[in-house]
């Protein structure tokens, strides 16, 4: 067994495809429970990410990976690069998505005087006031509250997953906002 297809001959690899199209997901699990803690570790180390972002990228790439195994668009081969590769590109192209444009990130390094309210701030307040409750109370609970994503997912009976997913969702939509009003 070769560490590289995750120590899964080829005949075993076959087999865990043929469990996941029937839903069958345990033989799947065991083998990503080790690599899911090893990739998210290399995301961290080889690209000084956050733990939550590291976490976000491994989970996105885990879920592609599977799709594309089951669809049988994977081969046998170096498997264990193929989703540490996709785990980094899934966080490289994260973070395109959530850095700011340069006069936005000034926001942040700078107090801003709430009677005078710079370009900037009065472009983020109108894109604040078209996010919806949930998204406002999400972001406000996570930035501002200091509260850990597990906390809110905790606290509003959500997976952790899904929350996740719904804050990337308000940065995007706030950042699609600001994008539009510029």
């Amino acid at each position: 067994m070769e560490s590289k297809n995750f120590g899964l001959t080829e005949a075993a690899f076959e087999r865990m495809r043929q469990d996941l199209r029937a839903n069958d997901t345990l033989f799947f699990e065991q083998v990503f429970v080790e690599q899911f803690k090893e990739t998210m570790a290399y995301v961290k180390r080889e690209y000084s990410a956050a733990h939550e972002d590291a976490y976000d990228a491994t989970m996105d790439a885990i879920i592609d990976f599977r799709k594309r195994f089951v669809e049988g668009k994977l081969r046998y081969g170096n498997l264990r690069f193929l989703f540490t590769k996709m785990a980094t590109q899934t966080y490289v192209r994260n973070k395109k998505k959530t850095s700011l444009p340069d006069h936005l990130e000034a926001i942040n390094d700078e107090a801003v005087d709430e009677t005078e309210p710079t370009e900037a701030m009065t472009y983020f307040k109108t894109a604040w006031e078209e996010l919806g409750k949930g998204c406002k109370e999400l972001l406000r609970n996570h930035y501002y509250g200091k509260m850990q994503l597990l906390e809110i997912a905790e606290q509003t009976a959500k997976a952790p997953a899904a929350v996740r997913k719904q804050k990337q969702r308000c940065i995007d939509k706030l950042r699609q906002t600001i994008g539009k009003n510029l």
